[in-house]
């Protein structure tokens, strides 16, 4: 039996490098977009938070698929991310580079896999969003607008593919423990006066489990979500962070 194609997007560690893993396990054929090479799985390196770059990444993707004559089962854009800045310090610069890569890539990147998914009959998407895309966060203008930018085009995707057999869902991770993570809250803290160390316990303490999320339970939600499973879930946008948020 041929094993179903995977394209994933932000391998290297994190949540992007648990997902990778649950698809290895589940028997899918992975083919990975970002700037670092992961083991075990074919690489096309693009750095997907330049607009030029990113359209040659969905560009070589398509070729990748058409190559074998085959279309992607599942499309997950996980690739994203964004530093802390006072929305008085943005510049066109940094604007378009943080939504180029948690916006505009992920739409080029559907775009590339869709024609294939609605010839083969059906597919399945899943875009990482944020719980900053649910309620903006201070300090994280641009991230907190990019993913619900990202959150509204999932159902605007969902609504259009449906019938089509392609189901379309965000994940909204929030409180998750991962080394970009860290450093992110770290960060905002700083940008709050407050302890850093404090700060992540309270984050802990948010989620009503007494610690922070895991990326491996962050993948299980991905997972169940792009395939057969989670079928009829379409156009949602899951929050994984406990009590974090329950919008």
């Amino acid at each position: 039996m041929t094993a179903p194609i995977a394209v994933l997007t932000g391998a290297s560690s994190g949540i992007g490098a648990a997902v990778l893993h649950r698809l290895r396990e589940a028997g899918y054929e992975c083919l990975v977009v970002g700037l670092t090479e992961p083991a075990g799985a074919e690489f096309v390196r693009h750095d997907l938070s330049d607009p030029d770059d990113a359209a040659l990444a969905a560009a070589a993707v398509r070729r990748r698929l058409d190559e074998r004559g085959r279309a992607a089962a599942l499309l997950v854009n996980n690739a994203g991310g964004a530093r802390p800045v006072a929305a008085a310090d943005l510049d066109a610069e940094r604007v378009g580079r943080d939504v180029t890569l948690n916006l505009t890539a992920p739409m080029l990147l559907c775009a590339a896999v869709l024609p294939g998914m609605r010839a083969a009959g059906g597919g399945a998407i899943v875009n990482v969003a944020s719980t900053a895309g649910r309620t903006g966060v201070a300090y994280l203008p641009t991230y907190s607008a990019a993913k619900a930018g990202l959150i509204a085009y999932t159902q605007s995707l969902a609504a259009e593919c449906a019938g089509a057999g392609i189901h379309a869902n965000c994940v909204c991770p929030g409180a998750v423990d991962t080394g970009s993570a860290r450093e992110g809250r770290s960060e905002l803290s700083r940008r709050h006066g407050l302890d850093p160390g404090a700060y992540q316990q309270g984050m802990a303490g948010r989620t009503g489990l007494g610690r922070l999320l895991t990326a491996a339970e962050v993948a299980d939600v991905v997972l169940w979500l792009g395939t057969a499973a989670g079928r009829a879930v379409n156009g949602q946008a899951v929050n994984v962070c406990g009590t974090l948020t329950m919008e």
